[in-house]
This record gives structure tokens, C-alpha cells and sequence, in this order.
């Protein structure tokens, strides 16, 4: 399902309604978690730097689960900003490191794939995060 998110949205508004769609066993998932972090980062970096000043800044957010896992699509209007490309923030030593960044990175370092397209003026991400690690740990989704 894809939900439309206004600027305005409370991100526990927009995690309850992905909670909604999840299978009820991926709940309590600490993976589901992340995808919650990745979720509230995002839509941080969407109120912050590509509408700051447009409350009727609007994105996209399509959740989708095959077992294993948990795919996070979110698309928005505007121009081409690939984060994929940007410097991961720990590579860089903090006297050199600009302002930002962080968010990005903890979003790449919860996920498991992330790929970008720009295609027609709209951005795409495509988030990733496997609820089963790569361990025989106890399997909460199965």
C-alpha cells in the first residue's frame, strides 16, 4: 500500500499505519525497528532539506514484506539528489565533515540495500531490511 505524507505528518502516524501492514509476528521484530528509525529519518530529511519552507510538501511511502523481507519505497518530486553518492559521514575526519549527513548514514547502515533511481522529476529509494539476520537466531517472522 502507499501512503501519501504531508510535511505536517507526525512520524507516529506514519509508523502506525506501516505497523498496520506489517505480518503481526514481524511486530516486535528489532529489524521492523530500524525500518521505523529509517522511516522517521527520512521524513526528517523531507521537513528539513527538501521543503523546509512548503507545508504542502507532500512524499510517498510504499511498504511491501516478502519473507524475508521488508522494503521500504519512498518517492518525492524535485530535483535529482542521489544519497546513495554522498560521502558516508564516518570516512571523513570531523574537521573536514560539513554539517548533515548523519541521517543518511544511519539509514545506510541499518538497511540491508538501498538503490536509487531519478526518473521524470521523481525520486526514488528503495530501502531494504531483512528481519532475519544472517544468524539461526530465533526467527520471529517465520
Amino acid at each position: 500500500m502507499t501512503h501519501t505524507i504531508k510535511a505536517n505528518d507526525s512520524v507516529s502516524s506514519i509508523i502506525s499505519a506501516v505497523n498496520n501492514e506489517l505480518p503481526k509476528a514481524c511486530s516486535d521484530s528489532d529489524r521492523v525497528y530500524d525500518c521505523y528509525t529509517i522511516i522517521d529519518e527520512f521524513h526528517a530529511n523531507m521537513r528539513e532539506h527538501v521543503a523546509p519552507k512548503d507545508p504542502d510538501f507532500q512524499w510517498w511511502l510504499t511498504v511491501s514484506f516478502h519473507q524475508p523481507t521488508i522494503r521500504l519505497r519512498f518517492e518525492y518530486g524535485g530535483p535529482c539528489f542521489d544519497p546513495t553518492q554522498v560521502p558516508r559521514v564516518e570516512q571523513q575526519a570531523i574537521e573536514f565533515r560539513p554539517i548533515g549527513g548523519l541521517g543518511l548514514t544511519l539509514i545506510t547502515q541499518l538497511s540491508d540495500k538501498i538503490d536509487y533511481t531519478y526518473q521524470s522529476g521523481l525520486n526514488t529509494l528503495t530501502v531494504e531490511v531483512n528481519i532475519i539476520e544472517n544468524s539461526k537466531e530465533e526467527d520471529t517472522c517465520l
